[in-house]
């Protein structure tokens, strides 16, 4: 399942080895910058985030609300996976 935002973010939602739970990647203009896992639980997500990125010259530079919107719609559907 993926979630292509107007702001240039996408979430992809995907079962990772390395979590026991679900997780939710965001990503920007094609570059994972964020992963948040469920491994505690809904109320406990953490949010990993990234530093090394495929293309050397991409720089996660993007409005602060935009990748706030990401976050929250990156809960959303580690929600709807719980329920």
């Amino acid at each position: 399942m993926a979630v292509k935002l107007k702001s240039g973010f996408e979430i992809l939602r995907y079962s990772d080895l390395n979590y026991e739970g679900m997780t939710a990647e965001i990503q920007y203009k094609g570059e994972q910058v964020a992963q948040i896992n469920m491994d505690k639980g809904l109320d406990n997500l953490e949010m990993e985030i990234f530093t090394e990125f495929v293309q050397s010259a991409f720089k996660p530079i993007f409005q602060l609300d935009d990748f706030l919107e990401a976050v929250s719609e990156a809960k959303k559907i580690l929600r709807e996976y719980e329920e």
